[in-house]
């Protein structure tokens, strides 16, 4: 690998552990559609290694919110169960089909968020912590179907969707929610890489060797700076208000959503330029 190259992942470590560190939805959502964008590697080792940094994003972010007194598990038992289960779906289906579907699918409903964010955000509406609901267990394993599935398919944190649906579904102010999704996704990103880099190491490369190999040299230029950045972050969240916090997600959710569907747009737009 190149020394620009490595330079190209080390930003974008960088710019994904504050996304992640700072509203809690890993790294990767950050690290693929910048890593997509300018340097074009083999998918599915870029998801293997955006999955293993999100482990090392969320583990960062955790420690930071832990000794700032922040973290608690209270709906997170709730969401893992299933966050668990369904992100060994989401991993196995990611081996074996076109996922151009389910991009769309969350497009979509990350724009629809935005949307509801920006409108909360404009009445001036926020849930207060009194006003938070029990998440019963099949709303909590709803959220944890899709934050795993989803974790799995497309290699990243699973907090993007998780966040919202929390705060839709439980009434969860948005810092709770942020700690919420951190929580989850320790335990959840450390099972969806250790899946992912065994299918690597299960893929053969052309000219020897397996596809675990390349990754993990890719997860090794993210981490650096996606530990820094993580911890940056969380520092810059348990010091602004959950306003400021909101206010990023809004902003970030279109472009998130944009990246989701840009792949399907390429390709039919190029279609019908023939």
């Amino acid at each position: 690998m190149d020394p620009q190259t490595i330079a190209e992942y080390l930003a974008f470590g960088l710019f994904g552990g504050v996304i992640g560190g700072l509203l809690g939805v890993g790294g990767s959502i950050g690290i693929i559609p910048l890593a997509t964008i300018f340097i074009s590697p083999d998918k599915q080792q870029l998801q293997g290694a955006a999955m293993i940094t999100n482990l090392v994003v969320a583990a960062t972010a955790y420690r930071r919110y832990s000794r700032a007194g922040k973290i608690e598990w209270t709906y997170a038992r709730r969401i893992l169960p299933a966050a668990i289960v369904f992100v060994l779906v989401g991993v196995a289906v990611s081996t074996q089909v076109d996922a151009s579907g389910f991009r769309v699918m969350f497009a979509v409903f990350l724009a629809a968020i935005a949307i509801r964010e920006f409108m909360l955000l404009a009445g001036g509406h926020e849930h207060a912590e009194e006003h938070a609901q029990e998440l019963t267990t099949a709303r909590g394993g709803g959220i944890g179907f899709t934050m795993g599935f989803l974790s799995g398919l497309l290699g990243i944190g699973g907090g993007v969707v998780g966040i919202p649906l929390m705060r839709a579904w439980a009434r969860i102010p948005m810092k709770r929610a942020v700690i919420t999704s951190i929580c989850t996704m320790v335990p959840l990103t450390l099972v969806g890489a250790t899946l992912k880099s065994v299918t690597l190491w299960n893929t053969p490369l052309e000219g020897g060797g397996t596809a675990l190999w390349p990754t993990l040299v890719i997860a090794a230029c993210l981490a650096p700076t996606a530990i820094v950045g993580s911890w940056l972050g969380a520092s810059i969240n348990v010091r602004v208000t959950g306003k400021a916090v909101r206010w990023v997600l809004a902003l970030y959710l279109p472009l998130a959503a944009a990246w989701m569907a840009w792949p399907v747009i390429a390709r039919w737009l190029a279609g019908n330029t023939h």
